[in-house]
């Protein structure tokens, strides 16, 4: 006995229809949650005008005791009077999302693949089910993991509701419908990693304007010096507050290095020019160097990208693209004969661990360290990658890099020698015109805000005012770092100090 059955959520209810020698008509629905208790008070037997959202769902060992004979079941029912199509579906984004109850049975179907089809089904009189499978991939990944494609040519399914890319050997063996959707290839990447700001106190200044200051700095010690001890041999002539303290000439450039100040005591000439002519140095400097130490301060530094261009993940050894297997990519690279993407389908066949199974397994791969691999992917599928990892973790730990190529057009597939092929066709065109793809794909396209802003990261808004930022402690790292180091000098040489004090004592002793 040949056995067609298929359940539908309409109205809040999951539902229920068997074609076989107990047929239950779709107007008469059978809830699953009291199996075979049929629904009394049907809105559509009562004649009234009700709009259902149809999204089929199977369930082998649930349904088959609506087969069986009971009190309850109606037997003046009436054959489906239309074509039925049994679909299988491949979960995508935007395109089709499975929902599951607890016990992993599918419950719904949810997208715009699902909104289409059920349009199709209106306009051409049709009624569906869908055939749940294990199967996630379109082609067989072995002899005993068939993919959807072999449910298909086998004659056990109708329609494949997918974004499936067009090729010579898919045309073979289905019937190719017109495309629906036009994935935009794009790269997932990590995020580049905060750099500690440490070094930022010195970023305001090149090395080489570094080495010139220690350069005068060293040249005004040596000056002074000079100067001091000339003072010193020809002391019948000057004042003693004229000659300069050797500590007290080193205290000064420190002093004034670091915008404290300082006092020279001396009035002569020769020592009020050299000492003018570094203050006018260490006023410029030092006022340059707070201005550009306040931008580094307010930048967040990050780490280079692991990548700039697509030619990156092809051509740099350092950088390992990974992709779902059998799926668009995979066969767009691996079927390329020249360019880039025969390149990247080279690097895929060097390596086969860079195909994952899964897009989740891409994704973990991608988060890893270190940081080495890009996913490729269609751009709105990463932009839901991106909201489900914040939605997870409230993290942004991947962004989204655009490739720039020309979109590839995907579709549905039909059976061979499908009767429903030419209405198929039509239909998409029909929908496609009207605009009712375009909004649909606008109501199910994932937001990936905070990670991702496509406006903010592909549009250069001059007009638009940045919001002002504030001072935390991870800008302030190398401020605290170079205080901390320069306690750490002078600690260090306060125990010096008392060691050769200590030294010094015991000697005097001994003496």
């Amino acid at each position: 006995m040949v056995v067609q059955y298929g359940v539908y959520y309409t109205h809040g209810h999951i539902c229920a229809y068997m074609q076989t020698d107990c047929v239950i008509s779709k107007r008469q629905w059978i809830s699953v949650e009291t199996m075979c208790h049929s629904r009394a008070g049907s809105q559509d037997d009562k004649g009234k005008n009700t709009q259902r959202s149809r999204t089929p769902l199977v369930d082998n060992h649930a349904l088959l005791p609506l087969c069986q004979p009971t009190s309850v079941m109606k037997t003046d029912v009436t054959p489906l009077q239309k074509d039925h199509l049994v679909v299988m579906a491949v979960e995508f984004s935007i395109s089709v999302k499975v929902h599951r109850n607890s016990t992993g049975h599918l419950i719904r179907l949810e997208g715009v693949a699902p909104l289409m089809l059920d349009w199709l089904s209106v306009r051409y009189n049709f009624d569906y089910s869908v055939l749940d499978s294990n199967a996630t991939s379109l082609e067989d990944s072995g002899p005993h993991l068939p993919g959807l494609i072999s449910y298909a040519v086998k004659g056990e399914c109708d329609v494949i509701l997918a974004v499936m890319v067009h090729s010579q050997n898919r045309l073979k063996k289905l019937e190719l419908v017109h495309p629906w959707f036009y994935a935009e290839i794009a790269i997932l990447l990590p995020v580049p990693e905060v750099l500690n700001n440490v070094n930022a106190v010195i970023k305001p200044f090149q090395p080489w304007v570094w080495v010139a200051l220690g350069a005068a700095s060293t040249a005004f010690i040596v000056t002074l010096l000079c100067l001091n001890r000339y003072l010193k041999s020809v002391k019948q002539s000057i004042q003693p507050s004229d000659i300069l303290a050797t500590e007290s000439i080193y205290m000064y450039v420190v002093a004034t290095l670091l915008n404290q100040g300082g006092y020279i005591s001396s009035k002569l000439t020769p020592i009020r020019l050299v000492v003018g002519a570094w203050c006018l140095l260490t006023l410029v400097l030092l006022n340059v160097y707070n201005g550009v130490l306040t931008s580094y301060l307010m930048v967040t530094p990050y780490s280079l990208p692991l990548m700039d261009s697509t030619e990156d993940a092809a051509y740099d050894p350092n950088v390992r693209p990974v992709l779902v297997k059998n799926q668009a990519g995979d066969i767009l690279f691996s079927t390329a004969d020249k360019g880039l993407f025969k390149a990247l389908g080279d690097k895929l066949r060097a390596n086969p661990k860079l195909r994952c199974n899964s897009s989740r397994q891409c994704v973990q791969m991608v988060t890893s360290l270190p940081h080495q691999h890009a996913y490729i992917e269609d751009f709105l599928a990463l932009k839901e990658i991106i909201k489900d990892e914040y939605n997870r973790t409230g993290q942004c730990k991947t962004t989204i890099m655009k490739v720039g190529e020309a979109s590839r057009p995907t579709g549905w597939a039909l059976r061979k020698r499908s009767t429903y092929s030419e209405k198929f066709n039509r239909g998409m065109l029909v929908l496609r015109e009207i605009g009712l793809i375009s909004q649909w794909e606008k109501q199910f396209e994932a937001n990936s805000r905070p990670c991702f802003d496509e406006d903010q990261n592909y549009r250069n808004d001059k007009n638009k005012k940045k919001p002002l930022a504030r001072l935390s402690l991870a800008n302030l790292t190398g401020a605290f770092a170079a205080l901390g180091t320069g306690v750490l000098v002078s600690f260090l040489a306060f125990l010096i100090e008392l060691l050769v004090a200590r030294v010094t004592k015991k000697t005097f002793a001994a003496i």
